[in-house]
């Protein structure tokens, strides 16, 4: 059994694999432990247009395509459920990245994983790494649990923390910080038996705005014919204030439904619908890690920060984190120490940037009075000039924040300082249509969907044919 290797990575969510994937084509050995088996569910189902790029580099997009249902674009509803707005991405990109995906996480992830086998990384299912030693920066130890809780111990030359929100290292090292004011917890399932409306036969995820001291917001993904994935996002504080009303231990389910109720919109949809596993929660919602990086670390997707997951910016952060960790350390091993250090500082303050756009662009979300997106709609063809704020930030929805994101981020701060957007508001209101017509972003149910197999879908990830 092969106990040395290049590069070690815990992990096998998309940051864990995709890294795999590029370090097993620059020849490097690697070798990645997930501690569940796959396939495994996992929230964060709808991907970005700005994917398509990262599933093409690694080779996937083809077979994602085919366990995933296609979004064309996103309805924006307010929490009154009476103004809603449409944004297609086909307004602003032009290649096949315009039509992106909803994917259930438990193929998509399998995909991703067994690309990284299929280009030589070593993997390792239900292996947890338990603990690990860092102090010599040349060598990594690691000591792994197998499945059946027998401990063997590997090194490597670099280590990368790909754990998600369980954030290992970070835990580790005592530096996980929580972004103030974002305190958010999230309930969610998925739903059988829906009735589609026009934006979900169409292949829009909703997002629907929730007011008051909830501060949150409903996200509904249509994952597949009839399958639904519908989560609830709420300040941690109503959360509790409403816990102190339910009684018994299955006040989870009973809050769920009665959030989901108060949203008009989803009423006739769910009219004889289902849900077809317990409500799931995630807390510890929104935080960040100071030190991504070392001389033998580096952390990738949600292990070195996590947001509000409102614009499901998630799986491309996660790739694109990756790809940028595998260059920087593919310079260290090819040029050395410094050469690797510079590498990795240079792809970080990009990180670090977009990761601080991402936060500028999540809290204009929550202040409604200054910018609700809800209330936009899509301007008419000849307002089409990129220059304007209003495809600044409908760029910025189909996934551009590693690129301008200096640019982007300062727009974002003369809007919170100046409160000068009141006059665009005005202007996109007057040129918009606030209730979109029936076509949406023209894409027909058949279109959406006709690719995937028939049958009911009875657990996330599982179809019976009939």
């Amino acid at each position: 059994m092969k106990t040395n290797f290049d590069v070690a990575i815990i992990g096998g969510g998309p940051g864990g694999s995709s890294a795999a994937t590029y370090l097993s084509k620059l020849g490097y050995e690697v070798v990645l432990f997930e501690k569940e088996k796959f396939p495994r569910d996992h929230v964060g189902e709808s991907l970005i247009p700005f994917c398509y790029y990262k599933m093409k580099d690694l080779g996937v997009l083809e077979d994602v395509a085919k366990v995933s249902t296609k979004k064309p674009g996103v309805q924006f509803i307010d929490r009154d459920s009476k103004r809603q707005a449409i944004w297609c991405f086909d307004k602003v990109i032009e290649d096949g990245a315009k039509m992106s995906l909803h994917a259930l996480r438990a193929p998509f992830d399998k995909v991703l994983l067994d690309n990284s086998k299929k280009c030589g990384a070593v993997i390792y299912e239900q292996h947890q790494v338990k603990e690990v030693e860092l102090s010599n920066s040349e060598i990594v130890l690691l000591r792994v649990a197998n499945e059946l809780g027998e401990e063997i111990n590997f090194k490597a030359k670099f280590l990368i923390d790909a754990s998600g929100q369980g954030s290992f290292l970070a835990r580790k090292l005592n530096d996980k910080k929580p972004y103030d004011g974002l305190n958010r917890v999230a309930f969610f399932s998925h739903w059988v038996n829906t009735e589609y409306d026009k934006a979900l036969e169409g292949g829009l995820i909703k997002i629907i705005y929730l007011g008051g001291e909830k501060q949150g917001w409903l996200w509904v993904i249509p994952v597949g014919r009839n399958h639904l994935s519908i989560g609830v996002t709420l300040n941690n504080s109503y959360v509790k204030s409403q816990k102190l009303k339910y009684n018994g231990t299955d006040w989870k389910e009973e809050f769920y439904k009665n959030e989901i109720k108060e949203a008009l919109n989803l009423q006739p949809i769910l009219k004889n619908a289902k849900t077809e596993h317990a409500v799931q929660t995630i807390g510890d919602y929104s935080y960040s890690v100071e030190n991504k990086f070392g001389a033998n670390f580096a952390m990738v997707g949600d292990a070195g920060a996590f947001l509000d997951p409102i614009f499901s910016s998630g799986i491309f952060v996660a790739m694109e984190t990756a790809e940028r960790v595998a260059k920087a350390i593919d310079i260290k091993f090819r040029e050395g120490n410094d050469a690797g250090q510079a590498a990795f500082e240079k792809h970080f303050v990009d990180i670090n940037g977009a990761y601080a756009l991402i936060e500028k662009f999540v809290r204009l979300f929550y202040e409604p009075e200054l910018l609700n997106f809800s209330h936009f709609g899509s301007a008419n063809d000849g307002y089409t000039k990129f220059q304007n704020a209003y495809e600044v930030f409908h760029y910025l929805l189909a996934g551009d924040f590693f690129t301008d994101y200096k640019k982007y981020s300062d727009f974002i701060d003369d809007l919170k300082k100046e409160r000068n957007f009141n006059r665009f508001i005005e202007f996109v209101k007057g040129n918009a249509n606030e209730y979109p017509n029936s076509e949406f972003c023209r894409f027909s149910y058949d279109e959406i969907y006709g690719h995937l197999p028939t049958g009911e879908q009875v657990a996330p990830g599982l179809l019976v044919e009939k």
